[in-house]
């Protein structure tokens, strides 16, 4: 075995390969490097202390000699050869040899040097690490061989990917710093509105009221645009007593307002029911910007007058259904002067409803409704109620220029005698419905002749009318056979009125016989057995047994009793 030493001298303390003397070479570069040096930049796995200046390396293989010192005939290292020590078996390897070789076998991830870099790199730090080995006076350097350190090469993929990472994060931060400032926000779970369609929202829309129909508007932006479709907007519906209505209604007939900026043509039915805020003001805003409105409900709006009335009446032209229910300040229903005095024709002068509710309107006198009814003559259906001021004069109006009334309700109008019932005759045959409840002054005289004139007469309500018997039930089961709703509670009928009953009117499907003392069994029997189609029997304070009872049952299947006897249970 052959033993080399250098020494100090710049040119015999490394490997002298011809291409790395020009890529590699430092003029400053002593032989003192530090055994922690790496091409790669990253830091041995050896100790950092520093060896002594004088070293030695011993190693095997061919060389020149002493005269040529640090020169090589071949560019491999000098333990290339096949050789193997007789003291060392070949397996045997020392840790650090074995680290050296991996590094110079394996090149640096963060390095693009070329294969021929590598390996002058290699050649200095084996010089340097030759020279420590022979100071020390270890074997020969064992062959080289192809190994790799999983654990290594685990630590280099993992600092590549924090470095990938934190330029990802960078990039970001750059990119979006807003992100950091803000919280985070909650995952958006789906809706089941958003798995439905857009006809099926708007029909679901379609059902609620206005004012809930504006908050469903503030939820999105799909169902803003839902909510304004013009098919939700053929009827405004509040129903609130703290909304100001007037300004409301200002909105949202602007809004609505699409191709015409002043008129909303698109809403056809408002309806503002116990609306206490609403005043003339908002009506005025319908009247103007509402002209094809149809259907009207001011229930319970107590600051309503005839002006702001009369405004809807004359500008709403197609108006057909109006309730005025529970305005106290409304006395009649007209046009206004400016419009009676600009109208030449008759026509022009009409109002069309067909439809008018005024129950509860207390102010409501003989003379209002007397000019009601000259403008109103298409009048089908008119609810006067608890108008307690209204005469026989009034109901005398109705008769003679509303020929097509078919429904009629008088009730509590205690001032109609038997001459405002008889004017009423003069209806005919269209008058289908009519309600005299607790007229107390009615009597068979009015029945009688209402009876033989009104032959289709379906509903008659005579309850409180104690004047009405049996005389006039004769004649009204012979004359309105195809009679399906009477309520004579209260009324001095016997059961002689409801056999004729009985016999005449088979379709009857609702009978109220509350409170008459004259009836027995053996009335409701009869009716029982005759008007099998009865739906509904009220027989509350009569005096009757178990007997009735069970025959109204056994023989009017589908018949509800209202009674008070706790017997029949």
């Amino acid at each position: 075995m052959r033993m080399l030493v250098i020494g100090n001298d710049k040119h015999n303390s490394q490997w002298c390969f011809p291409e790395t003397s020009v890529l590699f070479y430092n003029p400053n570069q002593t032989c003192t490097d530090s055994i922690n040096d790496s091409s790669s930049g990253f830091a041995s796995d050896a100790a950092s202390h520093t060896y002594s200046k004088t070293s030695m390396s011993t190693f095997k293989g061919s060389c020149s000699d002493s005269s040529e010192s640090g020169r090589v005939s071949s560019r491999e290292p000098p333990w290339s050869g096949t050789k193997t020590p007789a003291h060392r078996e070949p397996n045997h390897y020392n840790p650090r040899d074995l680290n050296m070789q991996y590094r110079m076998s394996t090149p640096s991830p963060m390095s693009h040097k070329s294969s021929s870099s590598v390996k002058t790199t290699s050649s200095n730090r084996s010089s340097s690490k030759s020279s420590h080995i022979s100071s020390h006076k270890l074997p020969t350097a064992p062959p080289v061989i192809s190994y790799k350190n999983p654990a290594y090469e685990y630590q280099l993929d993992k600092h590549i990917e924090e470095i990938q990472y934190n330029i990802k994060r960078i990039e970001l931060q750059d990119g979006q710093q807003y992100i950091s400032s803000k919280p985070k926000s909650r995952h958006h779970k789906p809706s089941l509105f958003d798995l439905v369609t857009d006809d099926v929202i708007v029909n679901i829309f379609s059902n609620l009221p206005t004012d809930q129909l504006c908050r469903c508007s503030r939820v999105c932006n799909r169902w803003y645009r839902l909510s304004w479709d013009p098919l939700l907007w053929r009827r405004i519906v509040i129903n609130s007593e703290k909304i100001n209505v007037d300004k409301a209604l200002k909105y949202l007939t602007k809004r609505l307002s699409y191709n015409t900026p002043t008129v909303c043509v698109i809403v056809e039915r408002i309806i503002l029911t116990g609306c206490e805020k609403l005043t003339n003001k908002g009506l005025h805003t319908i009247a103007k910007r509402c002209p094809e409105l149809r259907h009207l409900e001011i229930q319970g709006c107590a600051n309503i007058t005839n002006d702001s009335l009369f405004e809807i009446a004359s500008y709403c032209v197609n108006l057909e259904y109006l309730d005025t229910t529970g305005c106290p300040c409304v006395t009649s229903v007209s046009l206004t002067t400016q419009v009676l005095e600009q109208a030449t024709a008759h026509h022009l002068r009409q109002i069309y409803l067909r439809f008018l509710d005024m129950t509860d309107c207390y102010a409501l006198e003989d003379e209002g409704l007397q000019t009601l009814t000259l403008h109103c003559t298409q009048l089908q259906h008119l609810y006067l109620r608890r108008c307690v001021r209204i005469g026989d004069a009034g109901v005398q109006a109705i008769g003679i220029n509303c020929p097509y009334i078919k429904e009629l309700s008088i009730s509590d109008c205690r001032k109609v005698t038997d001459y405002g019932v008889c004017a009423l005759s003069k209806i005919g045959d269209n008058l289908r419905y009519l309600s005299v409840a607790k007229c107390d002054k009615v009597s068979d005289v009015g029945v009688i002749q209402l009876a033989k004139n009104c032959r289709k007469l379906r509903y008659l309500n005579v309850r409180g009318c104690e004047a009405v018997s049996d005389d006039a039930m004769d004649v009204l089961a012979r004359n309105c056979t195809k009679l399906k709703s009477l309520d004579i509670g209260k009324c001095d009928v016997t059961d002689e009125g409801l056999q004729v009953l009985s016999h005449n009117c088979s379709q009857l499907k609702k009978l109220s016989l509350k409170s008459c003392d004259a009836i027995t069994d053996d009335g409701v029997k009869c009716i029982a057995k005759k008007c099998r189609h009865l739906e509904q029997l009220n027989i509350q304070d009569c005096h009757l047994t178990v007997d009735a009872y069970r025959a109204v049952k056994r023989y009017c299947k589908k018949c509800f009793i209202e009674h008070t006897n706790p017997g029949f249970y």
